[in-house]
């Protein structure tokens, strides 16, 4: 059997186990990054690093990187999602909103539009059931709606 041919075939039990143990160490390595980013994001503010907010920003940024990686895996793999993370469905669907809306007023933060990326947000504001959700946002607003110094 030639390569192409290995290529096509079933994934037999070991090639499943392996893809499992990978998914797993994924999972592992994920959950340290988002930690050491939090924790990297803290001790950026309280040390007064110059422009330390918008150093924040990125890691912020990095963070919800992170956590998309997490929401796809447990997507494929449920049973590695933290029993204390698993959403109602209300919840869920309130993630998803936030994640999307986030994004795209990332994207035109990014190009340098901050007026889109507020409309972005006070459209979340009028559709989010999340309080949660909404103070974030309402932070961004107000850090984008801030003079520049």
């Amino acid at each position: 059997m030639g390569a192409r041919e290995s290529a096509a075939a079933p994934i037999g039990a070991a090639d499943a186990r392996r893809s499992s143990m990978s998914l797993e160490s994924v999972h592992r390595l994920l959950r340290v990054a988002s930690h050491l980013l939090d924790q990297a994001a803290a001790e950026v503010r309280d040390c007064g690093l110059e422009q330390g907010t918008e150093q924040v920003h990125r890691l912020g940024r990095a963070l919800v990187e992170v956590i998309e990686v997490q929401r796809r895996l447990y997507v494929v793999r449920p049973d590695l999602q933290p029993r204390a993370l698993t959403p109602s469905r209300r919840e869920a669907d309130a993630n998803r909103l936030f994640s999307q809306i986030v994004m795209e007023a990332l994207e035109c933060e990014d190009a340098g539009n901050a007026p889109a990326a507020i409309e972005k947000y006070l459209q979340f504001i009028g559709l989010s059931p999340s309080h949660h959700h909404r103070e974030i946002v309402r932070e961004a607003i107000r850090r984008l709606s801030a003079p520049a110094v």
